[in-house]
């Protein structure tokens, strides 16, 4: 079989992956921040040069001064993060932990025993399905319906194999260790949780960028809680109106009128405007939107 001939687009995006990898950790950027850059400033300036006719030492000038724009992360070294932060993370909330809480530049690997473990990741390309997190997950659902035992994630700070403890950002990661809690409250971490830190120097400088990168981590936690408490109150909404639904629904095939009819058809109108809402603002997964929407229909087709 003849060999594809490269585009223009993965040529582009081959010299740039390759000058992102020499990148400190707090510049390097995502798969899809190139893409993106790619797509909107380097492609525009090639529209009318032919593939053969690229050449290397001004492209990478250009992808280098577009990769000068986007701002460094801020938190990129986990020897300013406190880890307690991560100290007690529910089972089933680890996805969003890595995704939303755990800074997108550093690396994390997730050991769960008997469930299963990743391999050491970097945060800045995760995705739930691709790095294995979904199946220890799963692996770890059945299991925590038994009452008896708790199932928590704890984070640990490790060395990066064949790094030196040398206070490099990019030679440590944050393992999250499965920890099993028991009726009685004994606990069996089920991976290794010795720690390995770098003394950092207790200069003014330092412990202000502690306090900041603390309280952008603490800011993050209090913001993902108010996310979920309006899950929460969306949840609760919309079973309510679903409730009222069916009850005026009810009595209008007991006794139909037509202030019965308009009471029932209004309802209607409210709840499927809500369920809409919520599943636009992102309050409810398509699932949920799908077992919603057939419920209204075939309480409304009765």
């Amino acid at each position: 079989m003849a060999k594809r001939k490269p585009t223009k687009y993965n040529l582009i995006l081959k010299q740039f992956t390759k000058l992102n990898n020499k990148l400190p950790e707090e510049n390097k950027l995502s798969i899809q921040q190139r893409r993106a850059i790619i797509k909107q400033f380097v492609l525009p300036s090639y529209k009318d040069v032919p593939i053969y006719k690229i050449r290397l030492k001004p492209l990478k000038s250009l992808l280098q001064k577009e990769a000068d724009k986007v701002p460094p992360k801020e938190i990129c070294d986990l020897n300013f993060i406190d880890v307690s932060e991560y100290a007690l993370v529910e089972w089933y909330s680890l996805d969003e932990t890595i995704r939303e809480l755990i800074p997108n530049c550093v690396y994390v690997k997730v050991s769960a025993g008997e469930f299963g473990e990743t391999n050491v990741f970097n945060t800045r390309n995760y995705e739930y399905g691709r790095r294995g997190v979904r199946k220890i997950v799963e692996a770890i659902r059945p299991e925590a319906d038994n009452l008896s035992g708790k199932f928590i994630f704890s984070g640990y700070q490790k060395l990066r194999k064949g790094k030196k403890n040398n206070g490099k950002p990019d030679n440590y990661y944050l393992d999250l260790v499965l920890i099993i809690i028991d009726k009685d409250g004994g606990q069996e971490p089920q991976g290794d949780i010795d720690v390995v830190r770098f003394p950092i120097a207790k200069t003014r400088e330092n412990q202000k960028k502690k306090t900041k990168i603390k309280n952008i981590i603490e800011g993050k936690i209090k913001l993902l809680k108010t996310k979920k408490d309006s899950v929460k109150r969306a949840k609760k909404t919309l079973e309510k109106n679903i409730k009222k639904f069916e009850e005026a629904n009810k009595k209008t095939a007991k006794k139909p009128t037509k202030n019965s009819s308009t009471i029932a058809m209004r309802q209607f109108n409210a709840t499927s405007a809500l369920l809409e809402k919520y599943y636009k603002e992102g309050k409810i997964t398509k699932e949920q939107y799908d077992k919603a929407l057939a419920k209204i229909f075939k309480e409304f087709e009765r």
